[in-house]
Formats: structure tokens, C-alpha cells, sequence
């Protein structure tokens, strides 16, 4: 009986410590949050989803960032205008700064979706943003606006 206990937990046993052996490698200690390299950040992201106070709201529609090593883009400023910050990246935050400092927390990001959460005028907001082309890149590839041009 003793035999037959020690069979049924050993398995158990050993995927404990791989599971924990794999998660404290890609995991950030303090806050248990998957480490995201900040290169997978860089490029457009527009908004597929916002949330205000855990509640979908259509009055972020068409929010978008691009990021930069150094600058981050956005039309999600208190006059809605496109504006340029500077910003720092550690621990999986995004430190935007300005005259109102915004930090943003990465929750999630892959090659095409980034889902990050923040506190604008104590209320929490939650963005899901996908992966975009840059406007003039679009345009630049978009035959049909070469022909439209042509005609005028």
C-alpha cells in the first residue's frame, strides 16, 4: 500500500517542479506577471476593445500607440490630439511621462495582440489592441489610392 502511494504521487511530484521550474524562468518574481521583451512592443497597436471600470465602452474607439525604443504615439490624451511621450519600460510597465504621468501594465502581449491596463483620473481602463500596419505604410501599399491619384 505504501508502494502504490508513492507511484501515484511521483508523477504529480515531478510536474510540480517542472511547472514551477519553467514559470520562475519567464515570470517576473515580485509580481508573477510573464516577462515581456520590450522589442515585441515596438510598432502601431489600434484598439479592438476598451474598457472603463470594467465596463465596454465605445468612447475609446479608435485609441491607437505606436511605439518606439524611446517615444510612444497616441491619440489618448486629455484633448483626444495625437501626442508624442517619452516613456520607460521595466518590470513590465510602461512609464509614460509628461505632465500628467500615465503607467500602463502589460497583462499580455504577442506578435499581434497587446492588452495593457492602467488608472486614468482614478479609473481603471483596460485596452485590447491589435497589432496595425502605420497609416503611411498602408498607404503605400494600397494600389488602389495610386490610381485614384492618377485620375486627379
Amino acid at each position: 500500500l505504501q508502494n502504490m502511494s508513492f507511484k501515484n504521487s511521483f508523477p504529480l511530484l515531478i510536474s510540480g517542479c517542472l511547472l514551477f521550474a519553467c514559470q520562475s524562468e519567464s515570470t517576473n518574481a515580485s509580481s508573477g506577471k510573464p516577462v515581456v521583451d520590450q522589442a515585441s512592443l515596438i510598432g502601431r497597436w489600434e484598439l479592438q476593445k476598451g474598457y472603463r471600470n470594467n465596463k465596454e465602452t465605445e468612447t475609446l474607439t479608435g485609441t491607437y500607440y505606436e511605439f518606439n525604443e524611446e517615444t510612444m504615439k497616441t491619440n489618448l490624451t486629455p484633448t483626444t490630439m495625437e501626442q508624442i511621450y517619452e516613456y520607460s519600460y521595466s518590470d513590465n510597465e510602461i512609464k509614460q511621462k509628461g505632465e500628467v504621468p500615465i503607467i500602463y501594465n502589460i497583462d499580455s502581449l504577442s506578435t499581434d495582440f497587446l492588452a495593457l491596463s492602467m488608472t486614468i483620473n482614478n479609473y481603471p481602463f483596460q485596452l485590447h489592441l491589435k497589432k496595425a500596419m502605420p497609416p503611411a505604410e498602408l498607404e503605400a501599399n494600397d494600389s488602389t489610392t495610386k490610381g485614384a491619384l492618377k485620375e486627379l
